[in-house]
């Protein structure tokens, strides 16, 4: 018996078929690792209509799709996740039988680097460097089976909550969550409170960039069983006080902007948000509230759990490459030698540029 032969075809993101697009869904609900909104092919597309860099490897075993590999490629053939820096899970849905470093060289890259790739992609298993965590509330028994476990481990985040939420009434009125709204000027004034938080944190404002402004909106509008934005909002005597932006396959309700008025944050609105949210999800089918990776305090305290992603690169041999590898050993130098406290301003006006061109 003759094996089949991996091809790989690569199309521009925007150019996805629906019969592309269908055999995508098939393969994702195969695997509960790929529940995410992120690995909807709708989330490819909407990148793919406000960036021009956005591309799909289909691979296929005969005439069997087996695996789509969306990714970003500059001019220099540098390869990132599709979103780039606001990408919070990636990676290959379905399978690859093409090596790593075969894959990215029939893509036409010469690197692909990743930050939140998810467990089973076996692919690129020896190209990880580092792993951490992205935080999930467990709601696949309801919120008040969620409270149960909180309160089985000890924990009183709940009732601070409910608390501030008491306060909050006592002292500026009523409260009222929408779970999902459509009106863009509420989208509007979250990025203007998000954009003005990343400048008081001296971060670069993402939105600041067109594109990033542009496919919120298009998420905003993107409604379906399979993938959908979600704009919510908490108002406080009926003025806006906080809201959030995220967008939910499924299954998975992924949390991604949230902000809040600058005068409300002592009553911790965030977490009002997240709450608000838990307690509504299950009634629209949704087992997972993802919070994402980070050390916040909130993030850690209402979880029940965790999913492991990893950081890490795919090179191919190049000048280019070969320098940045020698950039990060100088950088990893510098912070374990007695030059990291001079070293650490100008590192810091470096790192802004970094991160900036990260959404360029």
């Amino acid at each position: 018996m003759v094996a089949c032969m991996a091809r790989l075809e690569v199309i521009p993101g925007r150019e996805l078929s629906e019969d592309l697009m269908s055999r995508w869904r098939v393969l994702q609900k195969s695997d509960p690792v790929l529940s995410s909104p992120y690995f909807c092919p709708e989330f490819t597309m909407a990148v793919a209509t406000v960036r021009s860099d956005v591309f799909v490897g289909v691979l296929r075993a005969g005439n069997t799709v087996e695996g789509f590999f969306p990714f970003q490629r500059n001019i220099l053939g540098n390869g990132r996740p599709v979103g780039g820096a606001l990408s919070d899970y990636h990676g290959i849905v379905g399978s690859s039988s093409l090596p790593a470093r075969d894959l990215l060289r029939q893509c036409g890259l010469k690197s692909w680097c990743f930050d939140h790739l998810v467990p089973n992609q076996q692919v690129f298993a020896d190209h990880v460097q580092s792993t951490s965590e992205s935080h999930v509330i467990d709601l696949s028994g309801g919120f008040e089976e969620y409270r149960r476990l909180k309160q089985q481990e000890g924990s009183d985040v709940l009732r601070r909550a409910e608390k501030r939420r008491r306060q909050l009434e006592r002292e500026h009125g009523p409260v009222v969550f929408r779970e999902s709204v459509t009106d863009p000027s509420v989208l509007t004034q979250l990025l203007a409170w998000k954009s003005a938080q990343y400048v008081r944190s001296s971060l670069p404002d993402i939105f600041s960039f067109k594109w990033t402004r542009s496919l919120l909106e298009r998420i905003l509008f993107t409604t379906g069983p399979e993938f959908s934005g979600v704009l919510s909002a908490l108002y406080v005597n009926g003025e806006l006080g906080a809201a959030h932006m995220g967008m939910r396959s499924a299954s998975v309700w992924h949390w991604w902007f949230p902000s809040h008025r600058p005068n409300l944050a002592r009553y911790s609105p965030g977490v009002q948000l997240r709450i608000e949210a838990a307690k509504t999800a299950p009634h629209r089918g949704i087992t997972i509230l993802d919070m994402g990776k980070g050390d916040h305090l909130h993030k850690t305290r209402l979880r029940t759990g965790a999913i492991p992603v990893a950081e890490g690169a795919v090179e191919l041999p190049s000048l280019v490459n070969w320098a940045g590898m020698m950039c990060r050993r100088s950088e990893s130098f510098i912070r374990r030698s007695r030059l990291y406290g001079l070293a650490r301003l100008p590192g810091r006006s470096i790192m802004r540029v970094v991160r900036r061109r990260r959404f360029s």
